[in-house]
């Protein structure tokens, strides 16, 4: 008997039977302006510094000696929509191993928005030497050379990258 008085409580006219469950109280969560001090990066190092980075063999210094936003006179074909943008550099290798790399390779510039291509200028300050000035850079030799990157009109440029041997490994930043 006791059976039968529970399955008329328990289905009610509704047709539906409803479950309560402990449902845990969440926590509140609140925005701020800044990101938290652990999500927040050292800011990058400026133009005219120095970095070093050690890759296979090789130890470089690598200093951005300029950003030149916009290079105009370098004879560089453009797309409708872009500007060239010319990264002035200088490496010197303490050695032992010699740098053999490609400079369009390794630099490049991180823009706000849009894609970045190297390109070559016949002309100017940038002119694009017929072998890249960072092949084949021996132990106590020193270069400067200049890269032609095209650049989105609208774009700012948030760094400029060097990635030795155009790897992830070893990867320089500095605030374009």
């Amino acid at each position: 008997m006791l059976g039968i008085g529970l399955c008329v409580a328990g289905c009610g006219a509704g047709g539906t039977a409803h479950v309560s469950r402990s449902v845990p109280r969440q926590s509140v969560i609140t925005l701020t302006q800044r990101a938290p001090s652990s999500l927040t990066h050292d800011p990058l190092p400026p133009v005219g510094a120095t970095q070093h980075v050690l890759t296979r063999g090789a130890g470089l210094s690598v200093m951005l000696r300029a950003v030149i936003d916009p290079l105009t006179g370098s004879g560089a074909s453009l797309q409708a929509g872009t500007r060239a943008v010319g990264v002035l550099v200088q490496i010197r290798n303490a050695g032992p191993a010699v740098y053999d790399s490609s400079a369009t390779g390794d630099f490049t510039l991180v823009p706000s928005s849009g894609t970045v291509t190297p390109l070559l200028a016949t002309r100017g300050i940038c002119k694009t030497p017929v072998e890249d000035f960072d092949r084949y850079i021996t132990a106590g030799e020193d270069r400067v050379g200049c890269v032609v990157l095209a650049v989105s009109d609208g774009a700012t440029l948030a760094a400029v990258r060097f990635s030795p041997h155009a790897r992830a490994a070893g990867r320089l930043l500095w605030a374009a």
